[in-house]
């Protein structure tokens, strides 16, 4: 599939140029807008690979004003195009994780290689979030529990089976909580926790744990450590 170019420049030849180079590298043009609000609904309908983004334009906002929105809603890269620069503008460019800048009248061999490359960092974070994504699905399906902690019982991550079992509703009741607190033996839990930063890890340990209705789960752990965390998988024992 051919990427998108969106094209945000309020000098008409500058974006007549600049439609014309990305046509003939390859890439499609999708539009020119002139202002940051017109750059926003473009952006929102036409879901651009990369942006070529002035930084001063047409309206109330500028491009650095614009791309923060649409970053905000639109997963795209971003190269900066000006002619003129300051400090004060340069250091809120920066914020918005522009691939690049180039300041008119720009190298073509160095736009050129600017825009592969962007291309080609957008394309592997959107392979990497779908793949984050396919993962968290797999994960939070799993008829097991699976769970992440710091040494010290504080949750970095759990899957939904196990915050159902926990407290019977969201993920957002469990993470940062401590993880020892949720069982009813506290002293057995303190034992088998000093027994896994002795051994490294724990195979088929009998627990009982409260949910958040007060009602007790009989459980089955298996953990292990490795760099300071905790990984472990629970069952419930019907």
């Amino acid at each position: 599939m051919t990427k998108k170019v969106l094209i945000v420049e309020d000098e008409g030849i500058t974006s007549l140029e600049l439609e014309n180079k990305i046509r003939k590298w390859g890439y499609d043009p999708v539009g020119v807008a002139v202002s940051g609000e017109e750059a926003m609904v473009m952006a929102r309908d036409l879901k651009p690979d990369l942006m070529l983004m002035d930084i001063r334009l047409q309206g109330e906002e500028d491009g650095v004003e614009a791309a923060e929105k649409i970053l905000k809603e639109v997963k795209t890269s971003l190269i900066y195009i000006t002619a003129h620069s300051s400090d004060l503008i340069m250091d809120r460019a920066h914020k918005t994780s522009p691939h690049a800048y180039f300041t008119k009248p720009f190298n073509d061999n160095e736009l050129k290689f600017a825009v592969e490359m962007a291309l080609y960092k957008h394309e592997m974070e959107t392979k990497l979030a779908e793949s984050e994504n396919k993962y968290k699905v797999l994960i939070d399906n799993l008829m097991v529990g699976v769970f992440i902690t710091e040494l010290n019982g504080n949750i970095l991550m759990m899957n939904q089976y196990l915050a159902d079992l926990f407290n019977g509703n969201s993920l957002k009741g469990v993470v940062g909580r401590n993880f020892k607190n949720m069982f009813t033996q506290s002293q057995e839990i303190e034992k088998l926790m000093e027994k896994l930063e002795n051994e490294g890890k724990l195979i088929n340990e009998n627990l009982t744990l409260i949910n958040g209705n007060n009602q007790q789960i009989e459980i089955e752990l298996s953990a292990k450590t490795s760099k300071n965390l905790v990984y472990g998988v629970v069952t419930s024992i019907k």
